[in-house]
């Protein structure tokens, strides 16, 4: 019996064991999405291209051809020009670039890192966080603006950290774990005009603006109507294959690679492209543009609906994390007293619900505390509010009817663990 077989032998037993008749509910689509057909087409379709795009002969200039076009169709979709849009392997790469690319060249240039800051917010991800970790051990001042208790960053907070020393502002668009929209444009104005007001003073500034915008699937994401010069982009939120992402850089916008070892992506990140993932990327986004209005109204009833029937149940019990002015219809975020939230999860998952406790960046960590529902949580209710959270994370498969199936069995599973404990 080869491999192939063996697997799926065994996947059969063990759907028999568990009962197949049993309908999955996945809630967890901040943290990964499907492939959707038409991202699926694209891929097989480029898989006949397989030859290095930085060939010379037919077929890597076919391929080339190819990645061209996926370059075009993301820059058509963020409305940009194609030569500012780099592939990555997904939305840590493309952070990691954004941020470390450019104060890498600010060093390069001479500028003495020590002298200089960067503007964060205290809920960024990860991969926005840590990348800054190397710069501060040099010395380098990494300010944190704190959000109101409803999970918005705001613009006058922002702009009151801007000073002369100030090279870098990275904000993301959509939070992955609460689910607040920031208020990018606005804050984007509000450091242009403190930077315009420093410049008249004598002081020599020149701020480059960052976002990450792996959640924004259901807002506007292009670069010139939010302001910002550097986005990021991963395929895995947007409903094509992982492993790929993109990294728009405003033309005038320096910054130096942080990977070596070759000249692709205008000698910014080396390693020969895949042209299939772009093709893919390409065409999700496409896609994903054409489907967003129709999307968000349709998640944002499934999400109020949900609220409403959760506040019902649980009444004082539950508070809603990040109820911002603005919400992405996609991420509902709650906390819960007297609950084990790790429970709850894998109860609902033992029963067809998949959700998570957190972002999937830090769900395996050992920590089982929200730092972002810590910086909202400012008084008393902290502490259980950041321990207790649940996010349920919706997409094109979700339903009415999903969202009452999940409802109840999170009563049931609440019940069930209190009635233990």
């Amino acid at each position: 019996m080869d491999f192939i077989t063996t697997i799926t032998t065994m996947s059969c037993m063990i759907k028999k064991e568990k009962g197949s008749a049993k309908k999955s509910i996945f809630m967890d689509y901040a943290a990964s999405t499907p492939v959707s057909s038409v991202s699926l087409k694209a891929f097989m379709g480029a898989l006949q291209y397989f030859a290095n795009p930085q060939a010379l002969h037919t077929q890597g200039l076919k391929a080339m051809q190819l990645l061209d076009k996926a370059r075009r169709d993301i820059a058509q979709f963020l409305v940009v020009k194609s030569s500012e849009i780099i592939f990555t392997s997904g939305g840590t790469e493309s952070n990691n670039l954004a941020l470390a690319g450019h104060l890498l060249y600010l060093e390069k240039s001479g500028v003495n890192i020590k002298e200089k800051s960067i503007i964060i917010s205290a809920i960024e991800h990860p991969s926005v966080r840590e990348v800054l970790a190397p710069f501060e051990d040099k010395g380098m001042r990494v300010v944190r603006v704190n959000p109101t208790i409803a999970g918005e960053i705001r613009p006058d907070a922002v702009a009151d950290m801007v000073d002369e020393s100030t090279v870098l502002v990275s904000i993301a668009l959509v939070n992955s774990e609460i689910g607040t929209v920031q208020p990018i444009h606005a804050i984007v104005k509000k450091i242009r005009e403190k930077e315009e007001q420093l410049r008249k003073d004598g002081k020599n500034i020149s701020i480059a603006i960052h976002t990450d915008a792996s959640q924004g699937m259901y807002e506007n994401m292009e670069p010139h109507g939010l302001g910002v010069d550097i986005l990021t982009l991963d395929a895995g939120k947007i409903y094509a294959p992982r492993g790929v992402g993109a990294l728009y850089v405003r033309t005038g916008i320096k910054i130096s690679p942080v990977l070596l070892g070759g000249s692709q992506e205008g000698g910014l990140r080396p390693g020969t492209e895949n042209t299939a993932l772009a093709s893919a990327f390409a065409r999700a986004c496409l896609d994903a543009k054409s489907k967003k209005e129709g999307e968000h109204a349709r998640l944002e009833s499934v999400r109020s609906a949900m609220i409403s029937q959760i506040q019902d149940i649980f009444g004082d019990d539950v508070v809603v994390n990040g109820e911002a002015k603005k919400q992405s219809p996609h991420i509902l975020n709650i906390s819960i007293k007297d609950i084990d939230s790790e429970y709850v999860a894998m109860y609902m998952d033992q029963r067809g619900v998949a959700l998570s406790t957190k972002s999937a960046c830090l769900e395996r960590s050992d920590s089982n505390v929200s730092s972002v529902v810590s910086a909202l949580a400012q008084d008393e209710d902290s502490a259980w509010r950041a321990t207790n959270t649940l996010r349920f994370s919706f997409g094109i498969t979700t339903t009415p009817e999903h969202g009452e199936v999940a409802v109840q069995l999170l009563k049931e599973a609440v019940d069930t663990y209190k009635s233990f404990s």
